[in-house]
Formats: C-alpha cells, structure tokens, sequence
C-alpha cells in the first residue's frame, strides 16, 4: 500500500519525462540534470550541447578542451585571490573551476586532457573546502589495499556521536562531483547538523587504487574502519547510499557488511545489466568507461569482471538481511527494471521508491528523490 502511494505522488512531478529516441537521450535525460545541478552556466552548456551529436563526443579534444580552458580560467582567478588573501573569492572561484573540470574528465580521465581536467578537480576542490566554500574536509588513510581518500564533511567537536552515511557514485560519478551535487540537498535538509556525510569513490575510479571486482567491498570495510576512530561518529549507526553503479554496492555490503545498518540503492545494477547483451545497447562512452573501472581491454574481460559481480550479488542475495531501500525511474535505459526489482527477490525489509517515466537513478527528480531517501535512512539510523 505504501508503495502504490508513493507511485501515485510522483506521477504528477514526472509529466514530459517519457522516452525519447533522440540520439542525445541518455546524456538529456541523465547527465544534463546532474549538470545543470551542478551550476554551469545555462548558455555555456547549451553551446557545448550543441556542438554534440552522441556520447562518443565527450572523449574529443575539442570537447574536453572548451570545459578546461574555462576550469583553468577560474582556476587562475582562484590563485588569485589567494594570493591577495581574499579567501572567499579563492573559494568562490575554486568552486566554479571544479564544476567545469569534473564535465570535462566525464565520463573517466582515460585521455591525456580528461586527465588534466582529472587532476584539476583535485586541485580546486581542495582550494574550495580550504577556504570555506565547500562544506567537506579530505580524509586521508592507509590501507591495506593502498592510499584511500575520502570526503566527510566538517567534524563538529561536541563530544555527541552521529549516524554516518557513506556515499559512492559509479562509473562516472566521483566524490567531487558527489561534494557539490548533495551538498545542497541533504546538507540543506539537516544532514551536516545531524548525519556525518562521507563522500567516497567506487574502487576503480577517481583517487580508488583497485580496479573495480568483486573484492570492492574490501574498500568500504577499510573506510569503515577508519570512521570507527572519528570521535564525531557512531560505529553502530552507519549507513550507505550508492548512485548508479555504486547502488550495486548498497546492495552487496548489505550482504558482507555486518557494520552497515542499512542501505539505499540508486539504480543499481545487479544481474541482467551485467550481460554483453545489455552493454552493446548502451553508448559507447559508457562500455569506454566500464572497461576502464575494471581494468580491461577488451569486452571477454569486462564480461568476465561483470559475470563475477552478478554472480556474487545473486549468490548471497538471501543474506542482505538489513533494511534497503531502492530508488529508480521506471524507464532506466541502463539499467533492466528486472535488476531495480531484483532486491525483492530475497533477503529483506525491501522499500521501493519508483518515479514513472523517469531514467537512470531518477534524476530528473533528483531532489525529491534524496528528500524521499534522507527521510527513509533518518528513520533507519535512529538512536535505538
């Protein structure tokens, strides 16, 4: 009962949203809301739109070049301001740069000027939570499987120990991206005062050392670890959140991950999205970015990365025994509505939040979707 109302409350946020089979449809119905959301300017992004026929174009020079050369524009503003000691104009300034830079690495720094803009958002990310303008400080540690690098946002130092939640994007999703597309959500809606947020990579991208297999859950069991000695946070309140391919995750650390609480699922893929089948209906700029994260060179290898990852989520689907909850649009072009019901199939308490007409992980509805998600894991990551 409680789904079918939640269906009949968004249907009315989603009119116009239906399928297209324009040749832009992925990236005008997934990749421009997160744009958008991130505050590029509205006319720079239809210019460069408009210079574009598929995917595939993001990986041109020319591309990757128009959004950095105005990322190192601001970047160089940002400098300085620093250099004249007017920090909220460096952070200001920083901040703009990294929005440019992180559309110019989409979807992954596989080319020599994706990977300066890679870099870039390194840099100016960092400059804007120095000086203020992004509310998240770097988490550095050592692990066993190398250097992992985390955002969480700042510490509050008094003496009161907090719910986490951890939150991993997917092929293309990094935590820089991550930093400025929630920090106006959940943030805004309480989750600074009372949640610690961390913003972390999916092994195989961004600054995660591994290629991404099935023993990515070694990562967050490490992040885990190394919360547990934040004096801000609770140990036995942790929570995970995971975007598109990081949603496969929520689902899988519900299985293997004792310190999880509960998780939310973001159009993950679970077993149907894995095979040859589905990825050679998808743009090539996403099978580029798939064969990257695992390390691959050739479809016979990404295949068998995929078959281990669907084999391994359908084998222990029975011990996801934490509460998950999975939010997605019913017309995903990525991802099968097979694998967004997968969850249901065992294991449980199972919640679903379904957006009709909406694509991959709803994100033309983005913000009512966190709102629906934050209010969900705030009832879960209660104080007992």
């Amino acid at each position: 009962m409680r789904l079918a109302l939640l269906l009949t409350f968004v249907l009315s946020a989603c009119a116009g949203v239906g399928p297209t089979h324009d040749r832009k449809a992925f990236f005008q119905r997934v990749d421009l809301p997160r744009w958008q959301r991130l505050g590029i300017d509205p006319t720079f992004l239809d210019q460069a739109l408009a210079t574009t026929t598929t995917m595939s174009d993001f990986y041109k020079d020319a591309w990757v070049d128009r959004w950095l050369q105005v990322g190192k524009r601001h970047e160089a503003r940002a400098l300085e301001c620093q250099a004249q000691g007017d920090a909220p104009c460096a952070g200001q300034a920083a901040l703009e740069a990294t929005r440019y830079y992180v559309v110019a690495h989409y979807p992954n720094p596989k080319t020599p000027l994706k990977k300066d803009a890679f870099d870039g958002s390194l840099r100016t990310a960092a400059l804007a939570m120095r000086h203020g303008a992004l509310g998240f400080v770097p988490l550095e540690f050592d692990a066993p499987m190398g250097k992992l690098h985390v955002l969480r946002s700042k510490p509050v130092s008094d003496g009161v120990k907090r719910p986490t939640l951890i939150v991993s994007g997917g092929l293309d999703g990094y935590k820089e991206e991550l930093a400025l597309l929630l920090e106006g959500s959940l943030e805004s809606a309480g989750v600074a005062d009372g949640v610690v947020l961390v913003l972390a990579d999916m092994p195989g991208t961004g600054q995660n050392p591994r290629p991404l297999s099935t023993k990515g859950q070694e990562e967050y069991a490490a992040i885990i670890d190394r919360l547990a000695a934040e004096p801000d946070v609770d140990s036995a309140r942790i929570g995970f959140m995971g975007l598109s391919f990081g949603g496969y995750w929520a689902v899988r650390l519900t299985q293997v991950e004792p310190r999880i609480k509960a998780a939310v699922n973001f159009g993950g893929p679970m077993t149907k999205a894995f095979t040859l089948g589905n990825f050679g209906r998808l743009p090539d700029a996403f099978v580029q970015a798939a064969l990257a994260v695992m390390g691959q060179s050739g479809l016979l290898g990404m295949a068998a990365v995929s078959d281990s990852l669907a084999q391994a989520v359908k084998a222990d689907l029975s011990k996801a025994t934490k509460p998950l909850l999975t939010v997605n649009g019913t017309d995903d072009s990525v991802i099968p509505l097979e694998d967004t019901l997968f969850p249901a199939t065992a294991g449980g308490p199972r919640s679903f939040f379904l957006v009709p007409g909406d694509d991959h992980c709803a994100m033309g509805n983005l913000e009512l979707v966190l709102k629906v998600a934050k209010r969900w894991l705030d009832e879960q990551l209660a104080a007992p």
